[in-house]
């Protein structure tokens, strides 16, 4: 199996267009996309061109691939949550509520079994939470434990609010996960001085790493990653 992975942070389409970001996934040829901060049909004062509309949807037809969409929230009459694109179709989806001991923004885990020509991989998308460090660390222990037993390869990616020192990647994700990135800062886009965003493989599979790259684009006000 070979798959190219892409996370990316959208910042609810703030700083660009649905057709900017379809043209860039497509120029990037991604096998699966983990999408964060993602609307739907909902109106926001800051993004009035964007009301309205179904980012996954739309973003799914314009790239050609399968759309996913795990709500978090309901936010001005739609929805606020995570999404994931993928070229394959998937066998089932399942969205998983993280644990909310301060009764902060409510985070998921989105993951889906995909069927791939020669075997299944199961494909995970999540956001942290942004304000607490012990709340992101549990969410992290979370992951760690709701996926140890999985039955197939599992990738996870996105935005985990921790830099590489934090508790939630150093004692959670790096003891249990592959880091299928780099250390190049995600945050800001503009001047990035912080590491937020990640790609995780299980260790229970031989995967290796052919390359991974943070790309700087400013469509949004964090950068994407792309691994192979």
């Amino acid at each position: 199996i070979r798959v190219r992975v892409m996370t990316y942070n959208m910042r609810f389409g703030e700083r660009a267009s649905l057709d900017e970001f379809a043209a860039f996934i497509k120029e990037q040829s991604p096998d699966f996309v983990a999408l964060q901060e993602v609307d739907c049909r909902n109106l926001r004062d800051a993004t009035p061109w964007q009301n309205g509309r179904d980012f996954i949807a739309e973003l799914a037809m314009q790239t050609g691939m399968f759309g996913l969409y795990g709500k978090t929230i309901n936010l001005k009459g739609g929805y606020y949550g995570v999404g994931i694109l993928s070229r394959y179709p998937y066998i089932d989806v399942k969205k998983t509520l993280l644990p909310n001991p301060r009764n902060n923004e409510q985070r998921v885990v989105l993951e889906g079994t995909f069927e791939l020509p020669h075997d299944t991989v199961t494909f995970a998308c999540t956001h942290l939470d942004y304000e607490y460090p012990d709340v992101i660390t549990r969410q992290a222990f979370f992951l760690c434990n709701h996926f140890s037993n999985h039955a197939t390869p599992v990738i996870v990616a996105g935005d985990f609010n921790s830099p590489p020192e934090s508790e939630a990647i150093s004692k959670a994700m790096l003891q249990n996960w592959l880091n299928a990135t780099n250390g190049t800062p995600t945050y800001p886009a503009d001047k990035p001085v912080s590491k937020l965003d990640y790609i995780f493989t299980d260790t229970r599979n031989d995967w290796k790493i052919e390359n991974t790259e943070t790309i700087n684009v400013g469509l949004s006000d964090h950068l994407p990653i792309i691994s192979d």
